[in-house]
């Protein structure tokens, strides 16, 4: 007990402590993000009424594979490589509540002085299930802005075509979107 006192009647000592605590808390509260950056995250995307098991990987890289696993498979066209190239990120509607109030106040002060006072006032808030986690209407995957099909057969007309009309096909992407080029 007799050093904890002499420890705390020193100022400096008494400052030092108190910055080891606070370092110590910061270390504490950030450690989590360090440690963790490592894992991978899983989620299901849904292609198609397909659900998706992705391990750390996008939606994008997810339809990429997929795509050059079955192209790949088509009679003629070889060795395949997709790049697909995303609109905008995921975007996720959450159920909102509002509430909206309006009022009318009259006042009329002793000089015979009258006045209106409207007031209206909008709350927003977001529903949360399990704590923070918030209520998930729906998830809308991003649209595909474009599709660079890269195959062996790429220089043959017909193989061309094909690779187009297939990659429409499953993607429901517009023809001039996707372009399908010879690989060296």
């Amino acid at each position: 007990m007799n050093i904890i006192r002499k420890l705390f009647e020193d100022k400096k000592n008494f400052y030092n402590i108190i910055v080891a605590i606070f370092l110590g808390i910061l270390l504490i509260a950030f450690s989590g993000n360090f440690f963790n950056s490592n894992k991978n995250e899983t989620s299901n995307i849904d292609y198609k009424g397909q659900s998706i098991n992705t391990t750390n990987n996008t939606y994008e890289a997810q339809l990429e594979s997929r795509l050059k696993m079955i192209l790949s498979q088509v009679e003629g066209v070889g060795d395949v490589d997709v790049m697909i190239t995303l609109e905008n990120g995921k975007e996720i509607v959450t159920k909102d509540d509002s509430l909206r109030e309006n009022s009318k106040t009259n006042e009329e002060a002793l000089n015979g002085d009258k006045r209106e006072i409207f007031s209206d006032k909008e709350q927003y808030s977001t529903v949360k299930i399990n704590g923070d986690e918030p209520l998930v209407l729906k998830e809308i995957n991003p649209k595909i802005s474009g599709v660079l099909i890269v195959a062996q057969g790429g220089g043959n007309v017909e193989i061309k075509n094909m690779l187009i009309k297939a990659t429409n096909s499953l993607l429901g992407v517009e023809l001039h979107k996707i372009e399908v080029l010879e690989m060296k």
